[in-house]
C-alpha cells in the first residue's frame, strides 16, 4: 500500500486522542506565558485539534499524490512522467513527516495535561516550549534532506521566480535550499536543547527568518551565476 505510512499517522493520531480523553482531567493547560506558567486552560477535547490537522495534512498528501500521478499519466515524455512520479512519492513523504511532528506536539500536550493544572510550574511550561522547538527543528532537518530530490514543479520545494527559470537552476536551488534548511533545523534543535521556554522559541523564529532570507538570496545568486555561465559560454 503506497500511502500506508501516511494513513497510519492519521489513524495513530485518532487513537492517541481518543485514548487521551479517557485519562485526562476535564480541564488541561493549552498555552503558556512568558514565565512558563499556564495562561490558558481549555477542555481536554482540544487534543483533537491535532487530529483534525493531521487528517487535513493526510488528505492533502493523498490529493498531491493523485495530482502528480495524473501529471505522470498525461506526460508526453518518459522523463517528465518519471519526474512527476518522483514528486508524487515525495509529497507523501513530506506529509508523513509533518504528521509525525504534529503527533509529537499532540503527545507533549497530552503529557502536560496528564500532569494536571495544579502541578504545572514555570519549568514544565518552559520544557513544553523547548520540546515544541526541538520538534520543529527535526521537521526542518528532514525537509532539508528531501528538498534536493524534488523535481521542478509549482507546488513543493524552493520556488522563486529565479529557481523556476529552468531545470538546472531548479536543481541547484533545491540543493542549496536543502543544505540551508537541514543545518538550520539542526541549529533549531540545538537551541531547543540549550535554551528553555520563550528564548528557545525566539531563537527558532530568528533561525527560520535567516533560513528563508538565505534561500531567497541564494536562489537569486544561483540564477545570476547560471546566466553568466551561459552568456560566457
Amino acid at each position: 500500500m503506497k500511502n500506508k505510512w501516511l494513513i497510519t499517522t492519521a489513524v495513530l493520531s485518532v487513537i492517541l486522542s481518543a485514548a487521551a480523553v479517557q485519562i485526562l482531567p476535564e480541564q488541561i493547560a493549552v498555552h503558556f506565558g512568558l514565565n512558563g506558567n499556564a495562561d490558558r486552560i481549555g477542555s481536554k477535547y482540544e487534543v483533537f485539534l491535532f487530529t483534525v490537522i493531521v487528517i487535513a495534512i493526510t488528505v492533502s498528501g493523498l490529493l498531491l499524490r493523485r495530482k502528480f500521478g495524473r501529471d505522470a499519466q498525461n506526460a508526453a515524455e518518459e522523463k517528465e512522467a518519471s519526474k512527476a512520479l518522483a514528486n508524487a512519492k515525495l509529497s507523501v513523504i513530506v506529509c508523513t513527516a509533518v504528521n509525525a511532528v504534529m503527533i509529537g506536539f499532540e503527545f507533549v500536550m497530552i503529557c502536560m495535561g496528564y500532569s494536571g493544572i495544579q502541578q504545572i510550574n514555570g519549568t514544565e511550561g518552559e520544557l513544553y516550549c523547548s520540546a515544541a522547538v526541538i520538534l520543529m527543528g527535526i521537521l526542518f532537518a528532514v525537509l532539508g534532506n528531501i528538498m534536493p530530490k524534488m523535481k521542478m514543479n509549482g507546488i513543493m520545494g524552493l520556488r522563486t521566480s529565479w529557481s523556476m527559470k529552468n531545470e538546472e537552476v531548479w536543481t541547484r536551488c533545491q540543493r542549496m535550499g536543502g543544505t540551508v534548511t537541514f543545518f538550520g533545523g539542526m541549529a533549531v534543535i540545538l537551541s531547543g536543547i540549550v535554551l528553555r521556554g520563550y528564548p528557545a522559541l525566539a531563537a527558532m523564529m530568528i533561525i527560520f527568518l535567516v533560513i528563508f532570507a538565505v534561500m531567497i538570496k541564494g536562489s537569486h545568486q544561483i540564477y545570476t551565476d547560471w546566466e553568466k555561465e551561459n552568456r560566457n559560454g
